[in-house]
Order: structure tokens, then C-alpha cells, then sequence
């Protein structure tokens, strides 16, 4: 019902105005419509809504990553296309039969190319790795050994009240100058 009543009262406003202002009605000349309280500017002084909020500055958390990202694809996409043409082009192995008095090397029971080119080139074989274990243990066992050599000797030279006698060399007599000099030796 109150909408009627407007659209009554706006309907006799309309037929009373003069040709004038209907031309104008009708022309871009005057504006149809109040601007809206929306597009109008605002001031909130200090009690209304923060429009700039102040926070920690983010800049170096997005060079980080666009960084990271960088770098990541700088590596994996490289070792993504060499993986796929080490699998495309020379695949996985094929069990043979071992000819008579070969030896097969440890990385050859991989079956893998890469796998068998990583125990090749970077991890060290079992039996060698035993080796160097052996070697140290040989030279420790040799350590022990003259410990307990330098315990006898030290244990005869308590018992018998004598200890270990220094030689020093010195100069053969004939390399001595005895002719008397302008400038004494101090």
C-alpha cells in the first residue's frame, strides 16, 4: 500500500510539470538521480574501520619462496628429463647367465641404471670397506704390540735402577778454528 501511494504522488508531480522540464527529464541535461551515499567519500577520523592495515612486511618471505621454487625447478626438471631418457633409452637390466670364470663387480646386481651407477661412483664396495676395517685393526694390534714393548723396557729399567741414556753428537774436532780472530766468538 505505501508503494502504491508513492507511485500515485510521483505520478501527479510528473503531470504537473512544465514541457520544459519534461524535455529535460527526458535529455542527459539535468541527472536522473541523486549520486548514492555509497560512492561518496567518507571520513572515519580514528573510531572507524583501519582501511591501511600495518602488519610485518611479507617482501622477504616471497623472495624466499619465488627463490625456492626457482632453484627447485632449476634442479628437478633437468634430473626429471635425464631420468626419463636414461628409462626410455637404456632400462632396467635383464638377468643373463654368468659366463665361466667371470667375477661379476658388486654394483653389476642392481637393477637399475642409475642405482648401478650410484653403487659404482659413490658408495664404497662391502669388501673394501672390509679392508680398510682389517687395516685398522692390523694397526691398532701393532700399537698394542710396542705399548707393551715400552712397558717391559720401562718395567726392567724400574728394577734395575737405570733409565735411558741421550746421545748427542757433536762436531768433528779437525771442523774447529783455533787460530786466534780480530773479532772473539761472544
Amino acid at each position: 500500500m505505501a508503494g502504491m501511494s508513492l507511485l500515485r504522488s510521483a505520478v501527479a508531480m510528473a503531470s504537473r510539470l512544465q514541457p520544459f522540464q519534461r524535455w529535460a527529464l527526458r535529455s542527459n541535461v539535468l541527472p536522473k538521480k541523486n549520486p548514492s551515499a555509497a560512492l561518496a567519500p567518507v571520513r572515519y577520523s580514528s573510531g572507524g574501520k583501519r582501511v591501511f592495515v600495518i602488519g610485518p612486511s611479507v617482501h622477504h618471505e616471497n623472495k624466499f619462496k619465488s627463490y625456492f621454487k626457482f632453484y627447485v625447478l632449476l634442479g628437478a626438471v633437468p634430473a626429471g628429463i635425464v631420468i626419463l631418457l636414461i628409462n626410455i633409452f637404456i632400462g632396467p637390466a635383464e638377468l643373463a647367465e654368468i659366463p665361466e670364470g667371470y667375477v661379476p663387480e658388486f654394483w653389476e646386481y642392481y637393477q637399475h641404471p642409475i642405482s648401478r651407477w650410484i653403487a659404482r661412483n659413490v658408495f664404497i664396495p662391502v669388501d673394501e670397506s672390509y679392508e680398510k676395517a682389517m687395516a685398522v685393526i692390523h694397526q691398532e694390534e701393532e700399537k698394542r704390540h710396542l705399548r707393551l714393548y715400552e712397558d717391559i723396557a720401562r718395567s726392567s729399567m724400574r728394577l734395575r735402577g737405570d733409565g735411558p741414556w741421550y746421545h748427542f753428537p757433536t762436531l768433528d774436532k779437525n771442523l774447529i778454528d783455533n787460530e786466534p780472530k780480530s773479532t772473539p766468538d761472544l
